[in-house]
């Protein structure tokens, strides 16, 4: 969705369900007078032209030094920035909008610490689906914005800078002839989620990491990278992979794009990652422990779910 270009915009986000759809705005909308600010450092940053400032106080100053027309933040659940902009920007009469990445927690989304709903001026949301949702969480429809994810658009015509073997030499593979799965599981484990769903990223993890070692001649043809959430503990998918010679547990300064764009097939629960592989036309598979309460992207009809009784089988349909 196009922003006026002769407007100086502030760009706030923390994770990068927000940061990619920004950084992709300024550069889709040839914004020349954008400033990007977050509390975090993300490696895909340099997939962009477009410099990122680091800011963890003083955003009030920061918002009167830069004097925007608008600002537009992502949001987070992992980091109050954007809200904290979003309160300020509306106390001081600013325009602002915010983009959701998804289709879960709308309204948390704009809640502040003591349980009050602050909305920018406008919402956008990726579908109709996502509009429905947020209006059925109480986010006013007349606020709401459907501008699909500007940054599924800029993937489209992204490639990567390195080749496959140099990418597979980097993160330590020497085998070029396996096939890759990726896996990237969603951080569940942060949400509490075996009340929602019925399982979480660690209990699927070892059981993947059981499928494999079970099951060696059938899987022998497979490398497994694993690619934690910046939001998760890594550690603990570490735990669990190490000494399973099918599994490399990705550092996380490996591009998740590159990662995609090099495997076979890649693997999660309900991330929008999975939204970002089929658009690369990569094969997509779900894996669900069991039959969640909540699927957010079931709608979406991404790839085949598959559990631990099908897994292999429709993992192996990918071998030509």
């Amino acid at each position: 969705m196009p922003l006026d270009v002769h407007e100086k915009i502030l760009f706030v986000f923390s994770d990068p369900g927000g940061a990619k759809p920004c950084l992709s705005l300024i550069e889709n909308n040839g914004l020349t007078d954008a400033v990007a600010i977050s509390d975090r450092t993300h490696s895909f940053y340099s997939d962009f032209n477009v410099p990122v400032k680091i800011v963890k106080n003083d955003y009030e100053g920061l918002l009167e030094s830069i004097q925007p027309a608008l600002v537009f933040t992502g949001t987070s659940y992992t980091s109050d920035i954007e809200r904290q902009f979003i309160n300020i920007a509306l106390g001081k009469k600013i325009r602002c909008y915010s983009f959701i990445d998804h289709w879960t927690s709308m309204v948390k989304r704009f809640k502040n610490p003591e349980d009050q709903l602050i909305l920018p001026d406008q919402v956008w949301v990726i579908d109709e689906r996502a509009k429905r949702l947020a209006i059925g969480e109480g986010i006013d429809k007349d606020k709401i914005v459907i501008s699909g994810n500007p940054y599924h658009a800029w993937l489209k015509r992204w490639v990567p800078s390195i080749s496959k073997d140099g990418f597979l030499r980097e993160i330590g593979v020497s085998d070029g002839t396996k096939k890759i799965l990726l896996f990237a599981p969603d951080p569940l484990s942060n949400l509490g989620s075996e009340s929602s769903y019925g399982f979480d990223e660690l209990k699927v993890s070892r059981e993947l990491a059981e499928l494999f070692c079970l099951n060696q001649d059938a899987l022998k043809n497979w490398k497994v990278l694993v690619k934690a959430h910046p939001n998760q503990d890594r550690s603990r998918l570490t735990e669990i992979f190490t000494g399973n010679p099918f599994f490399e547990v990705l550092t996380p300064n490996v591009d998740t794009n590159t990662a995609m764009f090099y495997s076979d097939v890649v693997m999660g629960f309900f991330s929008s990652i999975l939204i970002e592989a089929s658009i690369m036309n990569k094969r997509v598979l779900r894996f669900l422990d069991s039959n969640p309460v909540e699927d957010p992207i079931y709608e979406l009809n991404i790839g085949p779910i598959v559990d631990r009784n099908s897994f292999i089988t429709e993992l192996n349909k990918t071998i030509v």
